[in-house]
């Protein structure tokens, strides 16, 4: 029996204005989507059950969409061209994933990113100094988009020349996950996902040959506990990761953030009193907006969770989304507030084992990108007649496409 519900994650009107359609989610708590073909998980409480459970609720082969709709034949040929993919992180289960993750988790940790703070205040202040004399800005191609961009390049080691390609790779390694491209667009996806491939080979080779102090020869270098490094499949695996969540989860948060601040003028204000609930005002951003709207996991063994069966085989699409503005879990969910003192608990990088490798960076990125905009920047507004604030058009990510503002009193 089909619901007013089913198929609702596909339309654009829901991915522009999702709030409504999540409330209605979550008066069923898990639901099968008849028309998409999986569960939807929608609140907070049920969400951190399932993400704790990896050996029934599994993120092997996760989110790959080629059950869920069939390729094109070019870019299924284009695929059989690279090195093929494999399960590192993002679709792994315990013990591999533990393995894995203790081998990249260093340059990670809170004091590693303490030590990069200093150079992340250096990229933002250089986006800011280049369009702080124009009185406005494109927040999305201006700021959110080179922050993380030039941060990750500096952190894997790789040309800031390469800003562009890195964004061309980033896209296409995330569109086709949100299961609204076309199939021109899909091997166009596969085509640059190769070219990103030929060249992070490339990048390897030479670390293997001469290291130096960064992500790429970290990666060449690592091994576990019996001596084992990885394998070059698991080091572009792992490479295309950190693009990804280094880059495009990041840029949504920032550009969402400044939405949030111009909407919110009292709350701009607190943080303008206290620039030190930057950090609280980064975490609302990611609970209110979840860049990262849902992740999938596959049920390996017959279950139930609130009443509702899933059979082995099915899959479940974790709605971070919604269970971020559970009211249950949330004091006025709906509200931005950068007093909140739970902010901090929103699983817009996921939960448990999986949660993002990349949080604490994602979170330092967006915190000192609105602390120093902030600072230098007075009377933030809207561009009149200049925005139409339409999201790219995707089931698992949440971005604008464009923000264009104006300021005064800037410094």
């Amino acid at each position: 029996m089909t619901s007013i519900l089913d198929g609702e994650l596909a339309r654009l009107e829901i991915q522009e204005d999702p709030a409504q359609f999540y409330r209605a989610l979550r008066e069923e708590p898990i639901r099968f989507d008849a028309k998409l073909g999986f569960y939807i998980c929608s609140t907070y409480h049920e969400m951190r059950e399932i993400l704790r459970n990896t050996v029934v609720f599994s993120s092997i082969d996760s989110q790959t969409m080629d059950s869920l709709r069939t390729p094109p034949p070019e870019a299924v040929a284009i695929r059989r061209q690279m090195l093929q993919p494999v399960n590192t992180l993002v679709t792994n289960d315990p013990p591999a994933h533990t393995r894995i993750r203790k081998m990249v988790d260093e340059p990670f940790r809170p004091r590693s990113i303490e030590g990069l703070r200093q150079q992340i205040e250096n990229i933002v202040t250089e986006c800011i100094d280049a369009f702080i004399g124009d009185g406005h800005c494109e927040i999305v191609k201006q700021f959110a988009i080179p922050i993380p961009i030039l941060v990750i390049a500096d952190l894997l080691g790789l040309d800031r020349k390469l800003a562009p390609k890195i964004k061309e790779w980033s896209d296409a390694s995330v569109e086709p996950l949100g299961m609204m491209v076309s199939d021109e667009r899909l091997i166009i996806c596969a085509r640059t996902i190769k070219e990103f491939q030929d060249h992070l080979i490339a990048e390897l080779e030479a670390r293997q040959r001469s290291p130096r102090e960064d992500l790429l020869s970290h990666l060449v270098n690592a091994h576990d506990e019996a001596g084992q490094g990885f394998s070059m499949a698991e080091m572009i695996s792992l490479t295309q990761q950190f693009l990804v969540a280094g880059n495009e989860t990041t840029t949504n948060g920032i550009a969402a953030g400044i939405a949030l601040l111009i909407d919110n003028p009292a709350q701009q204000a607190l943080l303008r009193e206290d620039p030190a609930r930057c950090m609280v005002f980064a975490n609302e951003v990611l609970r209110l907006e979840s860049p990262v709207q849902g992740l999938f996991r596959v049920v390996k063994a017959d279950t139930e969770i609130s009443g509702v069966k899933m059979p082995k085989g099915a899959r479940v699409m974790m709605r971070f989304a919604a269970a971020n503005r559970d009211p249950a879990k949330y004091e006025n969910a709906d509200t931005l507030d950068v007093m909140r003192h739970n902010a901090g608990t929103h699983v817009g990088f996921g939960a448990g084992i999986h949660h993002c490798i990349g949080a604490n960076l994602a979170r330092e990125e967006m915190t000192q990108a609105f602390r120093l905009l902030l600072e230098r920047c007075q009377d933030l507004a809207y561009i009149p007649d200049a925005n139409d604030f339409s999201h790219h058009p995707s089931m698992i990510l949440r971005g604008l496409k464009k923000l264009h503002v104006s300021f005064a009193g800037a410094r």
